[in-house]
């Protein structure tokens, strides 16, 4: 995600945009209580997976499945946290390359990190992911 972001701040230098319609004093605000939010998240998730002793990383195996703290609300709160930041800076810089990028980061996570990463705890945890999933959203 990150390096998603460095690659908008890249073509904003390159070629400006801004987000039509709305004034800066509403943007800049609102953004920035996505970006905090996000980094809340992203912080609340790995002291919940800290607490069961369970990796922060992707593709990392995990011995329990983790279903309290954000993650009770989101199946993937530290991307969903990344992706409220990305959202966010672009709201608080005015930028629509960092919202395009936010998208794209969107699509990317779901096919190359998500949808492999529940392929692998359906494998992992059998009924217990099928019931975890049944009840708690993919994004939110």
């Amino acid at each position: 995600m990150f390096p998603a972001l460095a690659i908008a701040i890249l073509i904003e230098l390159l070629a400006p945009s801004t987000i039509p319609g709305l004034p800066f004093w509403v943007l800049l605000p609102f953004g920035m209580a996505l970006v905090v939010a996000g980094f809340r998240l992203v912080s609340a998730s790995k002291v919940t997976l800290d607490k069961y002793e369970q990796p922060s990383l992707p593709g990392t195996p995990t011995t329990c499945l983790v279903t309290d703290g954000p993650f009770k609300y989101s199946r993937n709160p530290n991307y969903l946290g990344a992706i409220s930041i990305a959202v966010g800076l672009g709201l608080a810089v005015n930028s629509l390359w960092f919202l395009a990028i936010a998208i794209v980061c969107m699509i990317v996570l779901e096919v190359w990190m998500i949808r492999p990463e529940e392929r692998y705890l359906r494998q992992r945890f059998g009924h217990e992911y099928e019931e975890y999933t049944r009840n708690t959203r993919r994004w939110l």
